[in-house]
């Protein structure tokens, strides 16, 4: 979790130092704010989200989704050639990540406080905040993966990997399209990817089952170590995907309404 940072000029002083910054702390901060300066704006400032802001929001939240599908292919690619550098770049780029996701927040915040959007707005505005997270969340995942891949790179591979890399990529795929889904307001492509989960689910469970063969079967430490890790690291996998159904459960609801869990 990333601890609230200062922020000049947006709810001064309703934050505790180190207090962390989420959407929770936020609505119940904004609950206990007046209203007097909304009415005071003229009628065409009340309309919603000022457009130059929505747009700047817009630009930086598909940026941090871009960053984040590049870091998990990157994660994939070290783990295939064993490239130890790669890990350790991937892991240092996690403060990059977890800076833009600031960076998203403080918009939406600035959103939230100059305008006082209502409705789809708002719902707008907290859905991005609610995806930068999972963002967020699903780089913390690569870094974890690269982490794994540190502990094997002087290792021969105990099996060729077929099922790992196939999961990787369907993952990869459902947070691509999730993201392009929410972003053009498409729900009926939000729901086919998120009908892909359950292929992810039986990928994850292919690998599973293998390892579990190896494990058993183990005359050596070594490879029990090895399959412990590689389970690891498709457990990863599939969580991120479990990220890219959350997400396009997220494009359905703010362009439908309609809460539907896959």
């Amino acid at each position: 979790m990333i601890p609230c940072p200062a922020r000049a000029g947006i709810y001064e002083g309703s934050f505790l130092p180190g207090q962390e910054f989420n959407i929770y702390n936020l609505i119940s901060i904004m609950k206990g704010c007046t209203y007097a300066n909304r009415y005071k704006r003229l009628p065409e400032e009340r309309c919603g989200i000022n457009l130059s802001q929505n747009e700047q929001l817009t630009t930086e939240f598909i940026k941090m989704g871009e960053e984040v599908k590049n870091i998990v292919n990157r994660s994939l690619n070290a783990l295939i050639k064993k490239d130890a550098q790669e890990a350790l770049d991937i892991i240092s780029y996690d403060d990059f990540i977890d800076n833009q996701l600031i960076v998203v927040e403080d918009k939406v915040t600035q959103i939230l406080a100059d305008r006082n959007p209502t409705g789809q707005e708002l719902r707008r505005c907290l859905s991005v905040m609610k995806i930068a997270i999972s963002l967020e969340r699903i780089a913390d995942l690569a870094t974890n993966i690269a982490e794994r891949t540190l502990e094997m790179k002087n290792e021969e591979f105990i099996k060729p990997l077929i099922h790992i890399p196939k999961l990787a990529e369907l993952a990869v795929n459902m947070l691509d399209v999730s993201l392009k889904a929410y972003v053009e307001n498409n729900p009926d492509l939000a729901e086919a990817v998120c009908k892909k989960d359950e292929e992810a689910d039986n990928l994850y469970d292919e690998v599973y089952q293998e390892l579990m063969g190896i494990m058993t079967r183990a005359e050596e430490l070594s490879f029990t170590r090895q399959a412990i890790l590689l389970l690891l690291i498709a457990g990863y996998f599939e969580r991120i995907a479990d990220y890219a159904t959350n997400i396009g459960e997220e494009a359905i609801l703010i362009n439908t309404g309609k809460r539907v869990k896959f």
